[in-house]
């Protein structure tokens, strides 16, 4: 078993030198079969097990942690606790002697527009719920970040993971009850900012695999768990972090950042992920909405270009698909696809793109809905 805890601060010679590991890593990950990069859950199986897809060898997905050393090894850490390596591939979270939390990140690249995916897995002991969160487009976490406090409504807390709090958004992991001692903002809340309760978190049991995808695009925010959409959120500048007036507003999360991990700062606070993946998206920002029209379904689907240049797009449902050219900067591409039908079953939308590369094809899932 391997662990990381408060590292030295590696230099910018050494950072690169991670991105070639962590390079090699990848290829390595993306060479293999995925069950070799995914291992296997354990018991208790449930619903989530069944419907969490592991990302195919093609599909634009870079692996960042795959459970090797070599890809745990490009990862650094800052804060108190830290995460363990296991021998099955995981990587398990773990507080600080003395309490406080800290933040695993990805140092090899910050990211601007982006599908994070990761698979988790509450392992907390006895009866007990653990929390934790998926944290982005934060600064670098290896020293003092001028305009990015480490405190806690401003109050000092000598802690470097707090950068990634107070100048990123953390997607919040935690399937605790609701009431008593336990945080209320469960899992998928963009934590403070857009919290949801246990009512649309979709909680799971412990030792049960979920997946989970953090969708940002310009500065919207879609939180997917187990290929339902939870949560969205967006970003607007000067709104005040609720309860702590002395901390950062909104207007401190830019538009490109690092990822991360975060391990939280008391005992029952135990959480496994593995196969973390992350794909660049197109500046496009899509919705999907099933909706009845005069008692016939439809499925609407809404893009929005956040980018700087105009983009061809093409919308497209299991009712069909419609392309639109030179779609401006901070405009909308929008079709309402009929299902010709009373109902529409849960299904996934489609938005292609076209790039210099190729056409980028970005999917999102929609839940049915019954007109009759």
């Amino acid at each position: 078993m391997s662990s990381t805890t408060r590292p030295p601060v590696l230099g910018r010679a050494h950072r690169a030198r991670l991105a070639g590991a962590a390079a090699l890593a990848v290829g390595v990950a993306l060479a293999a079969p995925a069950a070799a990069v995914v291992p296997a859950a354990p018991e208790p199986a449930g619903p989530a097990a069944t419907t969490a897809v592991a990302a195919a060898p093609d599909d634009g997905y870079d692996v960042i942690f795959d459970g090797t050393a070599e890809s745990f090894d490009a990862w650094e850490y800052a804060g108190d606790g830290g995460f363990d390596l296991l021998d099955d591939g995981t990587i398990r979270s773990r507080a600080g002697a003395g309490g406080g939390f800290g933040t695993l990140w990805y140092p090899v690249r910050q990211y601007g527009d982006f599908s994070l995916v990761v698979q988790f897995r509450d392992d907390a002991p006895g009866d007990a719920r653990a929390n934790s969160g998926v944290q982005v487009r934060f600064p670098d976490l290896s020293g003092p970040v001028e305009g990015c406090p480490t405190t806690f409504n401003g109050n000092e807390t000598g802690n470097l993971s707090w950068i990634a709090v107070n100048c990123g958004h953390e997607i919040q992991v935690n399937d605790s009850p609701e009431g008593g001692s336990n945080d209320p903002r469960k899992t998928g809340s963009v934590y403070g900012f857009a919290d949801i309760g246990l009512d649309r978190a979709r909680p799971t049991a412990k030792g049960t695999w979920n997946e989970l995808e953090v969708r940002v695009v310009g500065q919207h925010y879609t939180v997917i768990r187990d290929g339902v959409v939870i949560n969205e959120y967006e970003n607007l500048p000067g709104v005040p972090f609720p309860d702590r007036p002395r901390d950062p507003d909104s207007s401190s999360r830019g538009l490109v950042g690092y990822v991360g991990l975060q391990a939280h700062g008391s005992a029952p606070d135990v959480v496994s992920y593995r196969d973390v993946r992350i794909r660049e998206l197109p500046p496009v920002h899509v919705e999907v909405d099933a909706r009845c029209l005069a008692g016939t379904a439809h499925v609407a689907v809404r893009a929005l270009n956040v980018g700087e240049d105009a983009v061809d797009v093409t919308l497209g449902t299991a009712a069909g698909e419609r392309s639109f050219a030179d779609v401006q900067p901070g405009r909308n591409a929008y079709q309402s696809f009929s299902a010709r039908a009373s109902s529409v079953e849960p299904g996934t939308a489609t938005l292609t793109v076209a790039t210099d590369d190729g056409p980028t094809v970005v999917e999102t899932p929609y839940a049915g809905i019954d007109c009759g």
